[in-house]
């Protein structure tokens, strides 16, 4: 089952969602990124990064 959930954007330079584990990182907010990618579920197909919820990603596809 192929997921149809992407983002227009690219990765950290040019994503402007604030709750994206790509501007996350960015802002070295560590406490919140654990808790993001624990038990990923999903992988970013842009820049490789997981996360548990799809929404945490620019472009998601399920592990």
């Amino acid at each position: 089952m192929a997921l149809k959930y992407t983002h227009e954007c690219k990765g950290s330079e040019s994503c402007h969602t604030k709750n994206h584990l790509c501007q996350i990182i960015v802002q070295r907010d560590l406490g919140r990124i654990k808790e993001l990618v624990r038990d990923a579920r999903y992988y970013c197909k842009n820049c490789g990064r997981a996360a548990h919820d799809m929404n945490n990603l620019c472009n998601p596809s399920k592990i």
